[in-house]
């Protein structure tokens, strides 16, 4: 069996989310085969945002790179365009494939996969033009990630479905129709999905070392640790001022309080907006590594979700779709969550899995002293962290790819 795995437009990078729910979980993958023959292909823009975040040493991250890979194959193959304007219009579109998909088909017809497992949107369109253009004979995966139309409609602040959303929208019918598979990391993704049209739908959900991080956590104090994890500004996918809101309300059912915030955002940014709620009640702080996130989550009560209150319908489509790798990390370590249900795909999971509490964000009616207790030391983290290792898990998962790799080649 030979597998490739296909990224285009995206920087590779040996930590992050592509560390890990990209290169970690493809090298998860291959680990599950025996007698296979492996490549990972990224086309990378030839301005790309590794030129300034890694300060000019952007080859050594490709050495980190090739060495989490270790016995894949590790291709690099130019894209002609500068990667912050690839996706930006219809027009520019082709910019990402011109003069470029010569060079991938190159590849492809030297290596004769079995399978391209594309992330993405413009992966999967170059593969399965690549494999009609050249008549070659390969499976193509449709490893969708989020909604990307909408998700690009609510960047540049669409209102309404113009030529550029409509474009893109008509390009992700053809995906999910030709695609021999689509990969969705959500139940509510795949409703999406399912409604489009799409040929085939797997389910795999976000990826985590549960055994890293399973835990028993709990505050054994009268405390109530409130905890939030990731990105944190007013743009990103959860804000400050809807966190600062939540906690507000939260604060009122339970006087004996604390908000823990672990994020690499700006802490100046969150104290400028937290201002009104006294220092001693907020912690701030930042991890590198699953064991100072793990040591960090040890006295957290509960995991926050608050999202951000949505202003269209691409939004509300978006914020339908997505899980969050926060959600699996707090399940993972057996903490409950509090949920913003506009948060379709953790909310769905966390009422199918009585992982914690889902709300309203304009009423909060369902955040009463009697559901927020119900959950403070329950005694109930065991459960979760195993929710966790059969839905999440690393190797689960792998054993999720091996089986649908399998079936696709009928090895």
């Amino acid at each position: 069996m030979k597998v490739c795995y296909l990224t285009w437009g995206e920087t590779p990078r040996s930590y992050g989310v592509f560390g890990s729910q990209v290169l970690g979980q493809f090298v998860a993958n291959t680990d599950e085969i025996k007698n296979g023959s492996f490549y990972f292909i990224s086309g990378v823009p030839v301005i790309h945002s590794g030129h300034i975040r890694e300060k000019g040493k952007y080859k050594e991250e490709i050495q980190k790179v090739k060495q989490k890979l270790g016995k894949i194959n590790f291709i690099s193959t130019p894209i002609f365009a500068v990667q912050s304007v690839a996706y930006m219009h219809r027009f520019l579109f082709n910019f990402l494939f011109h003069g470029a998909e010569s060079f991938l088909a190159k590849h492809l017809k030297s290596i004769k996969p079995d399978i391209i497992h594309c992330r993405g949107y413009g992966a999967t369109w170059l593969a399965l033009k690549i494999k009609k253009k050249y008549n070659l004979n390969y499976k193509v995966i449709f490893d969708a990630r989020g909604l990307f139309p909408e998700e690009y409609a609510l960047k540049n602040k669409y209102t309404q479905p113009n030529k550029n959303y409509l474009f893109l929208k008509k390009m992700e019918k053809q995906l999910l129709t030709e695609a021999d598979v689509t990969i969705v990391v959500s139940d509510t993704m795949a409703q999406s999905y399912e409604e489009i049209g799409a040929k085939s739908i797997e389910k795999i959900y976000l990826s985590v070392d549960t055994e890293s991080l399973n835990s028993t956590a709990g505050n054994s104090n009268n405390e109530v640790v409130y905890c939030y994890l990731g990105a944190l500004t007013q743009t990103t996918w959860h804000t400050i001022n809807d966190l600062l809101e939540l906690y507000t309300e939260l604060r009122k059912k339970t006087p004996n309080c604390k908000l823990k915030i672990i994020t690499t955002s700006s802490h100046e940014a969150i104290k400028e907006v937290f201002a009104k709620i006294p220092q001693d009640e907020i912690i701030l702080t930042s991890t590198k590594n699953t064991n100072e996130l793990k040591e960090e989550l040890s006295d957290v009560s509960f995991g926050l979700l608050p999202y951000r209150k949505s202003t269209s319908s691409f939004e509300d489509a978006v914020g339908y779709s997505i899980l969050g790798t926060k959600t699996v990390e707090f399940t993972a370590m057996g903490i409950p969550v509090i949920v913003n249900k506009e948060c379709g795909g953790a909310s769905v999971l966390t009422k199918k899995y009585d992982l914690g509490i889902t709300y309203s964000p304009k009423t909060f009616e369902e955040l009463t002293v009697e559901n927020i207790n119900r959950y403070i030391n329950d005694g109930k983290a065991t459960e979760r962290s195993n929710v966790a290792k059969d839905l999440f898990d690393y190797k689960k998962n792998a054993e999720r790819y091996r089986k649908l790799y399998q079936k696709l080649t009928g090895v």
